[in-house]
């Protein structure tokens, strides 16, 4: 099992939830400050007074990783133990991080029993506002966060233990940070435990899902759920879609405190989510994706958006949910060739950042079962992995995120050139994968060996590979409206090996050539 940390600010009951909670999973415990503390042979007060915060953090840091060794450790850290970035995306991502929140008065009311250096002699509510309001983005980057306000010690360790089994992968987006959950089965438990709090939910979902799983879901959700159904396919991700939605919001009186759930793949998750975004300049929102497609890409990292004209996605906008629930036996109703079309997309997700995943569906691309429910759970989680990894750092697609894009350019102009309507988006993913694997062997940076082998597994996975070259030809000058073009150039993803992409910048004409064919 993966190793148990319990974080948050200063006296939120750190330290006696982290042992309740280890001796309750019968597991190591340690206190990181009595760590530090023994292994200095000081107080903590006395190492603070020596050393200052960044002395006692370097100490904090370098035991913190040694003791992370322990695969079933229970770990209470200090209230500034994870500020830095790039040690907290480590912890999340080998780690189970749950962050327990107080409300201010109840921090200055406890904080009165014993020393907390960075409080002072007489902690007052000021000093720790001030504290929070530095320290909460990081506090939210978390698995989840639990209140501890009015519980008692044996309540929140309830809590914290109820999280240890779940498979949760963590997108670390500072406030808008959320958990997605994946497994099989999950879908009751996991949206139950997110549903508290809401007085109103809007379900958006198609006409092939909703009739299936809306009934179930809105139960597992409780409280007052309206339904919204749009019809299912490409066609319908339009701004239409949408103002049918904010007519429906409008005509139910929905205010702030409504939650927008997506349930289906991912043209709902795309067009719920754009709602939510835009109603009333942004509400709440949740995915429950039931498409391997959008379980493994668009229901992770808060793209939401339509097609305009040709153009696909061109409308849209950022927009974090709150929570996603990935429950795998959904996939039993998917229809065969969306299920092994959305392997594709997984392929691309392996290429870019997790050899495992790759050498699992290169071994299985020829056997593969959904009936097989763990192999398909750690496939959609390790997808799940690498795109939040990659999305904790780059939320917004400045740089790295488009490393997501490896085989969309070429793969969203096939889209277009045939009018969204020949191909799903999972085989022209796998069609604009080997056009950038040749492109990438054409410029001397992806080996030759590397496209047999990629081509090799979609081929027995049973995808396209090659498309009719006047197509192809023809669908070139779509690229035009890739949002990644920049002039004539475009940010075009090349693969030097799995688990090594890079972004090289091309003209139109360098794409084209390297395909063979004229110039776009």
């Amino acid at each position: 099992m993966r190793p148990l940390v319990i974080s948050g600010f200063m006296a939120t009951g750190k330290s006696s939830v982290g042992r309740r909670v280890a001796e309750r999973l019968r597991r190591p415990f340690v206190d990181l400050d009595d760590l530090v503390a023994q292994r200095a042979g000081v107080s903590v007060s006395d190492l603070f007074a020596r050393e200052g915060e960044v002395g006692f953090r370097r100490r904090e840091q370098a035991l913190l990783e040694d003791v992370l060794l322990e695969p079933e450790v229970v770990v209470a850290v200090g209230g500034g133990a994870l500020l830095d970035r790039k040690l907290r995306l480590a912890v999340l991502e080998r780690c189970t991080l749950v962050s327990l929140t107080a409300r201010v008065d109840e921090v200055v009311a406890r904080s009165q029993a014993g020393a907390r250096p960075l409080l002072g002699a007489v902690p007052d509510a000021g000093r720790v506002e001030g504290l929070l309001e530095l320290r909460g983005a990081s506090y939210a980057e978390a698995h989840a966060r639990v209140a501890t306000d009015g519980c008692s010690v044996d309540d929140v360790a309830e809590k914290v233990c109820a999280l240890a089994p779940r498979h949760l992968v963590a997108v670390a987006c500072g406030e808008a940070s959320y958990a997605v959950e994946v497994g099989r089965g999950c879908a009751a438990s996991g949206l139950e435990r997110v549903a508290a709090g809401r007085r109103s939910r809007l379900l958006v979902t198609d006409d092939n899902v909703g009739p299936r799983y809306a009934d179930a879901v809105s139960r597992w959700l409780g409280g007052e759920v309206h339904l919204a159904v749009i019809p299912a396919g490409e066609p319908t991700k339009t701004v239409d879609t949408v103002r049918d939605l904010w007519t429906r919001g409008a005509q139910l009186s929905l205010d702030r405190s409504l939650e927008v759930v997506a349930l289906g793949g991912g043209v709902v998750s795309d067009v719920a989510g754009f709602f939510a975004s835009t109603w009333l300049r942004g509400v709440s929102w949740g995915v429950v994706p039931t498409t391997l497609l959008s379980m493994v890409d668009a229901s992770v990292g808060g793209k939401t958006g339509v097609d305009f004209l040709d153009m696909k996605n061109a409308i849209g906008s950022f927009w974090q949910p709150r929570f996603v629930v990935c429950d795998t036996e959904f996939l039993s109703t998917e229809p065969e060739r969306g299920f092994r079309s959305a392997l594709a997309e997984a392929v691309k997700t392996a290429l870019i950042g997790d050899v495992g995943l790759f050498e699992m569906l290169e071994g299985a691309a020829a056997t593969f079962s959904r009936e097989d429910g763990a192999w398909l759970a750690e496939v959609v989680e390790r997808c799940v992995r690498v795109k939040a990894r990659i999305v904790s750092r780059d939320p917004r697609e400045s740089s790295l995120r488009a490393v997501l894009n490896l085989g969309h350019t070429v793969g969203h102009a096939l889209e277009a050139e045939t009018a969204f309507a020949r191909f799903t988006h999972g085989e022209a993913v796998s069609l604009g994968l080997v056009a950038a694997l040749r492109v990438g062997v054409h410029h001397g940076v992806t080996p030759a060996a590397l496209l047999a082998r990629v081509s090799s597994v979609l081929e027995r996975m049973g995808l396209p590979v090659s498309a009719d070259p006047a197509l192809l030809d023809a669908s070139l000058g779509r690229m035009r409206r890739d949002k990644k073009r920049v002039g004539n150039s475009y940010r075009f993803v090349v693969a030097h090996d799995v688990g090594d992409v890079r972004l090289v910048e091309l003209t139109e004409q360098a794409i084209a050539a390297s395909l063979g064919f004229r110039s776009a």
